[in-house]
C-alpha cells in the first residue's frame, strides 16, 4: 500500500504540473514567489536567520518581500521598489541602520466549519502573536542570535495542549524559539537553542498531516543543537534535541532528525527527511520524500510523501501514511491561486483514508500585509463506506512590522 500512495502522489503531481504549464503558456506576466523556488531561491538561509526557514526574516528577506513579493496597493508610482526595500525594516526604518531587529508578527483567522449543514459555526482564532529580537554581529557577520516570544489567548489554544502547564481559561505565554548560531566556515554553521525540528517542507499550514503527524506543528520546537552543511546545490541538516523544556517532562520528545535537499537544476529540488524520537509514552519514527518544482517563470508545486511509525509503551506499532501536494500559481504581483491536496491513512493495515482538498487565494496587497482564504473539502473512506463531504472555510490575516 505504501508504494500505491507514493505512485498515486506522483501521478497527481504530474497531472497538476501539466495543468499549470498549460495555464502558464496561456497567461502573460508570470513573475514569482511560490515558496521562493519560483524566484530561483532554493535555500531558506537566503531570507531567514533559521537555515531551514520559519522565524524572523533577515534584512535581505524583508527587502525581497517588499520589492518582489508584495503588491503595490496604495503605493504611489513615485515610490520605487528600491525605496520600499530600504524602508522594510522595523517601523519602516532602513534595515542596515538597525543592529537589533525587533519584528512583530500577528496572524489570525476566522474558521467556518460544517458549511454543508444548518448548524455551521465560526470562530476567530489568534494563530500567532509574536515579538522577536534578532541580531547579526562579528567581523564577518558570522554570529546570529534570535529570540521569539509568543502570546496565545486561552480561547485560541488548540485542544490537547496540556503538555504546557496552563490551567483552563489561562493564556499561554512561551518562547516559540531562541537560539545562537555561528558560521564556522563558508559551508558549515552550528546552532544551539530552541528551534523547529529539521524535517520535511515547512509549509505555513501547521495542521497539515505532514506537520501534525510528524510532531512538527506550531508547538513542535525543541531545545537542542543543529549542524547545517551547505553548498550552492545542496543543504544537509542534523538536529539533535532533548525536547521543549517549557513542556511537562513526560511529554517532551527527545531524539534526532535530519534533512537533505539538493538542486537538480533551477526548477527542481528534491530531498529526503528522517526523524526518530521518543518520550515516556511513545516512540516515533518518521521519514519522507519531498520535492519543490518551479513551473514556468513564477509558479511552483510542492510535494511531500511520508510514513510515520508510532509504538506506544507496552503497545503495538501503528504505521501512518500521508501525502501533501500544493501549488502556488501566479496571477498578478502579490496575488496567487493556491490549491492544496492531502490524504492521510491512520493505519497502513486498514482501509480507512482521509482526503482533503482546498482551493484558495493568497494576496499580499502591500508589504507587511497578507490575506488568505481557503475552502476545505474533507471526505473519509473506509472499506465499505464513505462519509459525507465536509466543508470549511478559513480566512486569514497576517501582519508584520
Amino acid at each position: 500500500s505504501w508504494y500505491y500512495y507514493f505512485f498515486f502522489s506522483i501521478i497527481v503531481l504530474m497531472l497538476e504540473k501539466t495543468l499549470l504549464l498549460l495555464l502558464t503558456f496561456c497567461c502573460a506576466n508570470a513573475f514569482a514567489y511560490p515558496h521562493f523556488i519560483g524566484k530561483g531561491y532554493h535555500n531558506c538561509l537566503t531570507c531567514h536567520y533559521n537555515p531551514f526557514g520559519n522565524g524572523p526574516l533577515n534584512d535581505y528577506g524583508r527587502g525581497v518581500a517588499a520589492s518582489g513579493l508584495a503588491g503595490r496597493l496604495l503605493i504611489p508610482k513615485t515610490v520605487g521598489d528600491e525605496k520600499l526595500s530600504n524602508i522594510s525594516g522595523f517601523l519602516f526604518n532602513k534595515q542596515d541602520k538597525q543592529f537589533l531587529k525587533p519584528p512583530l508578527d500577528y496572524r489570525g483567522g476566522n474558521v467556518y466549519t460544517a458549511l454543508e449543514t444548518e448548524n455551521s459555526q465560526d470562530k476567530w482564532i489568534n494563530m500567532q502573536l509574536d515579538a522577536s529580537l534578532s541580531a547579526v554581529f562579528g567581523s564577518r557577520k558570522e554570529y546570529v542570535t534570535t529570540f521569539t516570544y509568543s502570546f496565545v489567548p486561552a480561547n485560541s489554544l488548540p485542544n490537547g495542549k496540556a503538555e504546557y502547564e496552563v490551567d483552563e481559561g489561562e493564556d499561554l505565554v512561551y518562547s516559540r524559539e531562541h537560539y545562537f548560531g555561528m558560521k564556522s566556515t563558508k559551508s558549515l554553521s552550528f546552532y544551539i537553542g530552541k528551534m523547529d525540528k529539521v524535517f520535511g517542507i515547512r509549509v505555513p499550514e501547521h495542521t497539515a498531516y505532514s506537520r501534525l503527524r510528524t510532531g512538527n506543528d506550531q508547538y513542535g520546537a525543541s531545545h537542542g543543537a543543529l549542524v547545517h552543511f551547505y553548498k550552492q546545490n545542496f543543504d544537509l541538516g542534523l538536529h539533535i534535541y532533548i525536547g521543549d523544556l517549557e513542556k511537562t517532562e513526560q511529554t517532551r520528545y527527545q531524539g534526532a532528525s535530519s534533512k537533505f535537499e539538493f538542486t537538480v537544476n533551477d526548477k527542481f529540488r528534491p530531498g529526503v527527511s528522517l526523524l526518530k524520537e521518543s518520550n515516556e509514552t511513545n516512540e516515533r519514527l518518521a521519514y519522507s520524500l519531498q520535492s519543490k518544482f518551479r513551473v514556468g517563470k513564477a509558479s511552483s508545486i510542492l510535494s511531500e510523501v511520508g510514513r510515520v511509525s508510532n509504538t506506544p509503551e507496552g503497545g503495538e506499532e501503528t504505521i501512518e501514511q500521508y501525502v501533501f501536494l500544493q501549488n502556488h500559481y501566479y496571477i498578478n504581483r502579490g496575488l496567487y491561486f493556491v490549491t492544496t491536496y492531502e490524504n492521510w491513512k491512520p493505519n497502513a493495515e486498514e482501509e480507512r483514508l482521509v482526503h482533503k482538498f482546498a482551493p484558495g487565494l493568497l494576496y499580499f496587497p502591500l508589504q507587511r500585509v497578507e490575506l488568505r482564504a481557503d475552502l476545505y473539502n474533507t471526505k473519509e473512506y473506509a472499506q465499505n463506506s464513505a462519509t459525507k463531504d465536509s466543508w470549511s472555510l478559513i480566512g486569514q490575516l497576517h501582519l508584520w512590522f
